[in-house]
């Protein structure tokens, strides 16, 4: 048997999905509530440097006058396993378009602790430190037993005024 994701089969649950789509039905609540931003769900291939890939985080991408300000990211993680690393990709891509986007992340399960692979994987982008909020940097909140749909609205607002 090869390691991954197997054809046929996905890398969810009932806690990853319930953040996903706790994560997407936020966005499409908050978006008509902040007129001056535009949401996106995911980048064009156009709007993505070189054309190439893909990039849609789940509570969306976050434009302000045309420019990226914000985007929300859902990952759940077990204490093993590497699918967090996928994190960086949607987080380059972001930073490549605009080096001061706000890029909030909202992670669950074993691995979401100090110490355990989210922590790990993620530090080196985090240098400000874990649960809190990063005016045009990283922000990942973590919470190894979830987030309830309030909570991610809480951080999610916090950001979406400041912007």
């Amino acid at each position: 048997m090869k390691g991954g994701i197997q054809p046929g089969t996905v890398a969810t649950d009932a806690m990853a999905r319930a953040l996903d789509n706790s994560c997407k039905d936020l966005k499409e609540s908050l978006a008509p509530r902040f007129p001056l931003l535009t949401m996106q769900k995911k980048l064009t291939h156009a709007q993505i440097p070189g054309g190439i890939g893909a990039c849609e985080p789940d509570g969306g991408l976050w434009f302000k006058d045309g420019v990226l300000v914000a985007a929300f990211e859902a990952k759940k993680q077990g204490a093993g396993g590497n699918a967090i690393e996928r994190w960086f990709k949607n987080q380059y891509i972001c930073r490549m378009i605009n080096p001061d986007v706000t890029y909030v992340t909202f992670a669950v399960g074993e691995g979401a602790v100090v110490g355990s692979s989210i922590h790990k994987a993620l530090a080196v982008a985090h240098p400000q430190g874990f649960n809190k909020y990063n005016t045009k940097g990283n922000a990942c909140f973590m919470r190894p037993e979830g987030f309830t749909e309030k909570q991610i609205q809480t951080v999610m607002l916090k950001v979406l005024r400041s912007l």
